[in-house]
C-alpha cells in the first residue's frame, strides 16, 4: 500500500513537471550558470518530495532548481548544457559507515577473499598472494566468512600448510574475528598459558589448550604490533582508489567510522585535503579505546580542533559496545542457542561507558556506536540518557550503526533521545553465510527478527543507511534500495526467502535514508543531502527511473552522471548529450 502510494505520488509530480507546472526556486535570477541541466525527473528530496525538470549549477552550487523554463534564464554563452533526456536525477548518495581508507587498503594491499565461498577458495588465494609477493616479511588478509568453520573458529594449521615462515593476520568478513599462524602465535608470544585479555578470547584446543589460531574480539591486539599499519602515502593511495569507486556508484559524502587520532589514516586524509586531493566529502569518527581511560578524551579533543578543512572534518567518537553474532561476541539479552549459559560480554561496564558518554557529550562529540545485540543497544540508550540528564538536552545526533537485533521498546527510545538509526540495508536478506549461521547460533525467531527497518521510519526516527565497507563489497547503494525494498536476496523472489517482510521500507524511505537522512545524521542537511538552490551541487544520473521499474530491477541500474560541489566526477556518456 505504502509503495503504491508512493509511485502515484511520484508519477503526479512527474506529470506536472512533464506540463512545465515544476517548482521553481533560485540565488539570483539573472546570474549565468556554469552547467545546466534540462529535460529531466529531478527528484528533489526536499521537504515537499518536489519533482523538477531543470536545474543550473554555479560555483559549486544549485543556482536554480525547477523549470526548463526557468532554468533558460540562466543559460549564458559559456554555459554547458546538457539534455537529460527524462532521465531521473537524485542528491548524490552518502554512505553513513564505512571504512574508506583502511577498506580500500584491503582491497590494494591484502590477500581479500570477498567473493570466495570454499576453504580451498581460501588457500588458493593466500597461495597465490605469497606466490606473487615473495620477498613480503608479513601477509595480512580480510573477508573470510565464519559460517564456513565450527564456532571454534579456523584453525592456524590451514595456513601453516603455505605459509609458515612470515607471520599471516587475515580478518574474518566482520573485521572482529582473526585467523592467524603458527608464526604469528609465536612471534607474539601467545601459548597456552597466555591468558585471555579483557573482552577478548584465545580459542583453544579443549584437549591441549593450545591456541588454534582464532582470536576473538580484543585478542587481535597481541598479534597487532608484528604486523605494521600502512603508511600514509599507501592510505593515501587507497583513499584515492576509494573515491574513483564511489563516484562511480553516486556516493558523494562517506564517514569513515573509523579514524586513529594522530594515525595514520588520519594524516592521509589531511594530507589529500591539502594537496586539493579530496574528489568528495568525508566525515569521521575518532576510535574511543575501551582499555584506556577519560584521559584519551583530551587527545580526541586536539585532533578534533586542528579540522580546519570543508571536505575531511572527524567529529565524531567512535565506541565499540560488542562484536557479531557469528564470532559470539554480540552481547544479547538471551542466551546464544549453541551457548546457553553465555549471552557475550560487553566490551564496556556500564559505568564506564556512562561516564565516557557523559563526558564526549560535554565536549560536545556525536557519539558513533557499534552494536550488534539487543542488549548492547539498550546499553547504549542507557549510556545516552545518562549523558543527557548529567549535560542536559542538546541536537547530539549520536548514531547507532547495525542495530541487528533490537527490542521494539528500544526503537521508541531512539525518537525520544534523537538517537539516528544507522543500518546496513545490503545485510536485510536470509543469505547461505549470515543467517545460515546465525540460525543455530540464535535459533529460528531471532535470526528471522533482525533488523528492523519499517519500524524505526515509523517510530519516527532518522534512518541514515550504510555499507559499512569493506565489509560490503561492492558498496553501491542501489543494491541496497533494492534490498531494503524486498529484505530478499537479489534474484530471489520467493515470499519464503524474504527475512521479516514486516520491516521492508518504501522507495521513498530508502532514497531518503541515503540522502538527506544521511545529511542530517552528518550535520549537513543544510550543505547536501537535497536538490535545493543554494546547496552544494552533489547529484547523480541515472540510466533508468527507479520509480517507473519493477523493484527487483533497482540493483540493475546505473549511475552515468556524478557531481560533487558542482564538478563531475564521474561520467559514463551523459555529457555527450552536451551543447
Amino acid at each position: 500500500m505504502g509503495e503504491n502510494h508512493s509511485r502515484l505520488h511520484w508519477l503526479l509530480l512527474a506529470i506536472l513537471a512533464a506540463a512545465g507546472c515544476a517548482f521553481g526556486n533560485g540565488l539570483n535570477d539573472r546570474a549565468d550558470a556554469e552547467l545546466v541541466l534540462k529535460n529531466g525527473l529531478i527528484y528533489t528530496v526536499d521537504a515537499r518530495r518536489s519533482v523538477a525538470e531543470a536545474l543550473a549549477v554555479k560555483g559549486g552550487k544549485f543556482l536554480y532548481v525547477g523549470s526548463n523554463a526557468g532554468a533558460a534564464m540562466h543559460i549564458g554563452k559559456t554555459t554547458k548544457v546538457i539534455d537529460l533526456g527524462k532521465r531521473l536525477v537524485l542528491p548524490g548518495f552518502i554512505d553513513s559507515h564505512c571504512h574508506p581508507a583502511y577498506g580500500a587498503a584491503h582491497e590494494l594491499f591484502d590477500v581479500m577473499f570477498t567473493g570466495l565461498h570454499s576453504l580451498e577458495e581460501y588457500k588458493k588465494a593466500i597461495r597465490d598472494f605469497a606466490a606473487k609477493h615473495p620477498d613480503a616479511k608479513f601477509i595480512k588478509g580480510r573477508g573470510w566468512s565464519n559460517a564456513l568453520f565450527g564456532k571454534a573458529g579456523p584453525d592456524k594449521k590451514l595456513i601453516d600448510e603455505i605459509v609458515r615462515d612470515i607471520p599471516v593476520a587475515l580478518d574474518d568478513d566482520s573485521g572482529h574475528v582473526t585467523w592467524v599462524n603458527s608464526k604469528a602465535l609465536e612471534m607474539a608470544g601467545i601459548t597456552k598459558e597466555t591468558k585471555d585479555p579483557r573482552k577478548g578470547m584465545i580459542e583453544r584446543d579443549p584437549q591441549t589448550g593450545e591456541p588454534t589460531g582464532t582470536l576473538r574480539g580484543s585478542a587481535d591486539r597481541l598479534v597487532a604490533d608484528i604486523f605494521p599499519d600502512y603508511t600514509v602515502e599507501q592510505l593515501m593511495q587507497a583513499l584515492e582508489a576509494y573515491q574513483k569507486m564511489a563516484a562511480q556508484f553516486g556516493i558523494t559524502t562517506a564517514h569513515d567510522a573509523t579514524v586513529d587520532a594522530g594515525g595514520n589514516d588520519f594524516n592521509a586524509y589531511k594530507n589529500l585535503e591539502k594537496e586539493n586531493r579530496l574528489a568528495m566529502r568525508f566525515r569521521a569518527s575518532l576510535y574511543v579505546d575501551h582499555a584506556k581511560g577519560m584521559e584519551q578524551v583530551k587527545q580526541l579533543i586536539a585532533e578534533r580542533e586542528k579540522n580546519s578543512g570543508l571536505l575531511f572534518q572527524a567529529m565524531g567518537a567512535k565506541i565499540y559496545i560488542d562484536g557479531v553474532v557469528e564470532g559470539s561476541t554480540a552481547y544479547l539479552k538471551e542466551p546464544f542457542l549453541h551457548l546457553p549459559d553465555f549471552r557475550g560480554e560487553p566490551r564496556w561496564d556500564a559505568d564506564m561507558l556512562n561516564n565516557m558518554c557523559a563526558e564526549l557529550d560535554r565536549n560536545k562529540f556525536q557519539i558513533h556506536v557499534h552494536s550488534i545485540g539487543d542488549a548492547a543497544t539498550a546499553m547504549t540508550l542507557d549510556a545516552f540518557a545518562y549523558a543527557l540528564e548529567k549535560n542536559g538536552r542538546r541536537d547530539s545526533r549520536n548514531l547507532i550503526t547495525h542495530i541487528q537485533l533490537v527490542d521494539p521498546k528500544d526503537i521508541l527510545r531512539f525518537k525520544e533521545l534523537g538517537v539516528v538509526a544507522v543500518p546496513q540495508p545490503y545485510w536485510f536478506m536470509k543469505d547461505d553465510l549470515y543467517y545460515k549461521i546465525q540460525i543455530p547460533y540464535l535459533g529460528l525467531k531471532r535470526a528471522d527478527e533482525e533488523y528492523p527497518m519499517a519500524s524505526f521510519f515509523k517510530a519516527g526516527v532518522t534512518v541514515a543507511s550504510a555499507s559499512d565497507y569493506a565489509v560490503t563489497i561492492p558498496c553501491n547503494p542501489l543494491r541496497a534500495i533494492q534490498i531494503g525494498m524486498t529484505r530478499s536476496c537479489l534474484g530471489i523472489t520467493d515470499p519464503k526467502e524474504i527475512l521479516w517482510p514486516e520491516e521492508r521500507a518504501s522507495l521513498d524511505q530508502m532514497i531518503a535514508s541515503f540522502t538527506i537522512n544521511g545529511a542530517v545524521a552528518n550535520f549537513l542537511e543544510n550543505t547536501t543531502g537535497s536538490i535545493e538552490a543554494g546547496k552544494m551541487a552533489d547529484l547523480i544520473v541515472l540510466d533508468r527511473n527507479l520509480f517507473a521499474i519493477p523493484v527487483e530491477e533497482i540493483s540493475k541500474v546505473e549511475v552515468i552522471l556524478t557531481l560533487f560541489e558542482g564538478k563531475i566526477v564521474f561520467s559514463e556518456d551523459m555529457t555527450k548529450a552536451a551543447n
